[in-house]
C-alpha cells in the first residue's frame, strides 16, 4: 500500500503497518551515507536529503532526534574528558614513531598528531595487541609512557562501558516514547493533503507529542496557571497530605471523625504511604502548588465502596479541616 493509505488502515482499522515500517526505516536505513544530504546552513544545522518514500522523512526526523539524545550522555565521559586526547597522544606515539599499523583511520592528523575515534573496536584491537605495543614501547625506548598508556586505556575502558550502557537506554527510551508519540500524531492526519503536507504536518506535531511523552516518562505533569500550561515535576507531601490536600495531626484527626471516617482514612494513608515509598503517582492528580493528591476514584478503587459513596465521604473529613492551620 502507498503512504496514504497505510496510514487510512490505521486510522480506520487500527492497522500498524505504518507505524513499523517507519520504526523499521529508523533502525536499518543509514541516512549519513545518503549522497544527496547535505547542510543548507551551517548556522542552524539544517540538513537537506532526498528520500525515496515519503515515510523516510519521518523516520529520518526520528533517526536524528535519538542520535542527538545519544549525543547528551556526555555526562559519562565528562569526568575523563582530557583523558581521550591524552590516549589519541599514545596512539599517535605507535603510529608515527613507533611505525605500528593501526587497522583504523583517523578521524584527524597532521604530522605529530592522529586523532582516531575511541570505540569498542579499537580498544578490543589495542587489548589484542597488548604484548607487542608493549614490546614496541619498550623497545623504542618510550617504557615510562607504556604504563601510563595502559593506565589510561583501563580508564576509558570502564567509562565507555557505561556510556555505552547509557547510550542504549537513552536510544531505547526515545523509540519507546517516538512509537507513541507516532501512533496518537497519525490519528489525526487529514488524508486530504498532499504528502507533502501531511509529512511536515506529522514531524511538527510529532516533536510535541515526543516531549509531552518524555516530561511523562521524567515525572513531570501539566497544570494550569493564571490562563497557561505548566509542565512542573510533582512532589508527594506527607500521606495525610496527599489525601486532605493538609497536614493535620493525628490527635486533631482522633477528635474530629467518626470510627467509620477513621477506618476510612486509615485505609487511604497507609496506601498513600505505599504508594510514596514505591515512587508510584497513578492514582493522583497535581495541585497549582505541585504537590500529589489522591484522586476519587482511586480512593474508591483503594477503600472499596462505589466512587459516590467514597468520594462524598472524602469531602465530608476534607470539610472538617477546611480552616485548620497548623
Amino acid at each position: 500500500m502507498q503512504f496514504k493509505e497505510l496510514i487510512r488502515a490505521y486510522q480506520e482499522g487500527g492497522d500498524l503497518s505504518i507505524v513499523k515500517c517507519i520504526m523499521d526505516d529508523v533502525e536499518t536505513i543509514d541516512f549519513m551515507e545518503n549522497p544527496t544530504r547535505k547542510y543548507i546552513a551551517s548556522e542552524t544545522r539544517n540538513v537537506s536529503v532526498e528520500l525515496s518514500e515519503p515515510r523516510q522523512y519521518i523516520a529520518y526526523r526520528i533517526k536524528a532526534i535519538r542520535e542527538m539524545a545519544v549525543k547528551h550522555a556526555w555526562y559519562v565521559r565528562q569526568p575523563l574528558k582530557y583523558s581521550y586526547p591524552e590516549l589519541n597522544r599514545y596512539l599517535s606515539i605507535m603510529a608515527i614513531d613507533l611505525n605500528i599499523d593501526i587497522p583504523f583511520e583517523p578521524v584527524e592528523f597532521d604530522r605529530y598528531l592522529y586523532t582516531y575515534e575511541i570505540n569498542a573496536e579499537l580498544m578490543a584491537w589495542l587489548r589484542k595487541e597488548e604484548n607487542t605495543i608493549e614490546e614496541r614501547f619498550i623497545d623504542g625506548g618510550f617504557g615510562h609512557d607504556y604504563k601510563w598508556y595502559l593506565h589510561v586505556l583501563t580508564l576509558i575502558e570502564k567509562t565507555e562501558v557505561e556510556a555505552v550502557k547509557e547510550e542504549a537506554r537513552i536510544r531505547t527510551e526515545v523509540m519507546e516514547d517516538m512509537e507513541k508519540a507516532l501512533k496518537h500524531v497519525l490519528k489525526y492526519v487529514d488524508l486530504e493533503r498532499s504528502e507533502q503536507e501531511i509529512v511536515k504536518y506529522v514531524n511538527a506535531s510529532l516533536m510535541t507529542r515526543y516531549y509531552g511523552e518524555q516530561s511523562k516518562r521524567n515525572g513531570f505533569r501539566r497544570v494550569r496557571r493564571g490562563g497557561d500550561d505548566w509542565m512542573i515535576k510533582p512532589q508527594f507531601a506527607s500521606p495525610i497530605a496527599s489525601i486532605l490536600g493538609m497536614d493535620v495531626p493525628p490527635s486533631k484527626l482522633a477528635k474530629s471523625l467518626t470510627e467509620r471516617q477513621s477506618e476510612f482514612l486509615r485505609k487511604l494513608t497507609d496506601k498513600a504511604e505505599e504508594d510514596i515509598r514505591e515512587n508510584r503517582n497513578e492514582g493522583y492528580s497535581v495541585t497549582r502548588e505541585g504537590r500529589f493528591i489522591m484522586k476519587g476514584a482511586y480512593a474508591a478503587q483503594v477503600s472499596g465502596l462505589s466512587y459516590e459513596v467514597a468520594k462524598r465521604r472524602l469531602t465530608r473529613i476534607k470539610n472538617k479541616f477546611r480552616n485548620f492551620r497548623l
